[in-house]
């Protein structure tokens, strides 16, 4: 069954004659028509059987709240102070005629309205090889559900958003399984040291999304954990970019940091292949983390006291 359009809001009449509980998958055949765009979705240009990615978020709404998440604001009730983080620079004397520019990250308060995360469905996209050596883009198999519809409504519209159309396979899905996950979420850079001078000029193009202040930020951050010479470095890509995994195998520690999604540190004591494996629900939502720091101004003392 061929659906094609931007959206699709609900279930239509012809998903009743698979019955309530079928199990279906969303997808499409693979062309060289599409070959750029998925490369933009970040799978690599050999299109290899088994490679799984999480989109990018660039492509829109859908691709956005399914990488990132979203924010319910909640304008019926009551404002929060919430707090950003800034630096702060003063100037401070230095002997009798001289100055000297000094400067701190602050916590300055403002007001919003309260809000609740939604965390991001985080579903990723597979290639698949069937048995007529045929390749496939897909979604993972979802089972119809008429009153429950969300999730496979999702994942149509995450391939109406890209590619304006997909496909519902049904019948003999054992065609469409994955035998080999290569997941791409992931680059692991080359062995060696990190200090924050070699690492910033591969994370200029991500920083500097930021706004200035942010940026300073940032890099105050990531300036603080490479100090402590982090024994390998992941940059997140595609739905993951803007993430960093720190790894401190000695420590069995793990840091993730969130460049300017998310609003705090995540420490992890699962080795790397476990925890490069977890879906980005998964990190945010669930039980996996030693500990959480939020971005605020006793971050920094968490971080050295974690990792000295």
């Amino acid at each position: 069954m061929i659906i094609s359009g931007k959206r699709k809001l609900k279930l239509d009449k012809r998903f009743r004659r698979f019955g309530e509980g079928s199990l279906v998958i969303a997808g499409l055949p693979i062309s060289n028509n599409q070959k750029n765009t998925l490369l933009e979705i970040g799978f690599t240009t050999s299109l290899e059987d088994g490679e799984r990615v999480l989109p990018s978020s660039e492509f829109g709404p859908v691709s956005r709240y399914n990488a990132e998440g979203k924010e319910i604001i909640h304008k019926d009730q009551p404002m929060e102070t919430a707090y950003r983080q800034v630096e702060w620079t003063w100037e401070q004397w230095a002997g009798r005629y001289d100055t000297e520019t000094m400067s701190k990250i602050v916590d300055v308060p403002y007001k919003r309205y309260p809000r609740t995360f939604v965390p991001p469905p985080s579903i990723e996209l597979s290639i698949v090889t069937n048995k007529k050596g045929e390749k496939f883009l897909v979604a993972p198999k979802m089972a119809i559900d008429f009153n429950n519809p969300e999730n496979l409504l999702h994942c149509i519209n995450i391939f109406l958003e890209i590619f304006n159309y997909c496909q519902i396979m049904t019948g003999n899905l054992e065609s469409y399984a994955i035998k080999n996950v290569k997941s791409l979420n992931w680059h692991i850079l080359p062995p060696g040291k990190y200090p924050w001078k070699k690492l910033e000029g591969q994370l200029k193009p991500l920083i500097e999304k930021e706004k200035e202040q942010k940026q300073i930020v940032i890099k105050h951050r990531l300036e603080l954990i490479t100090g402590y010479d982090p024994e390998f470095v992941a940059v997140g890509k595609a739905g993951f970019a803007g993430y960093l995994i720190f790894g401190f195998p000695r420590k069995n520690l793990y840091v993730l940091e969130s460049l300017y999604y998310g609003n705090a540190t995540y420490i992890f004591e699962e080795n790397w292949e476990t925890l490069s494996k977890l879906t980005k629900a998964e990190i945010l939502t669930g039980n996996f983390q030693k500990d959480r720091f939020i971005h605020r101004v006793k971050w920094d003392g968490h971080i050295r006291k974690l990792l000295r």
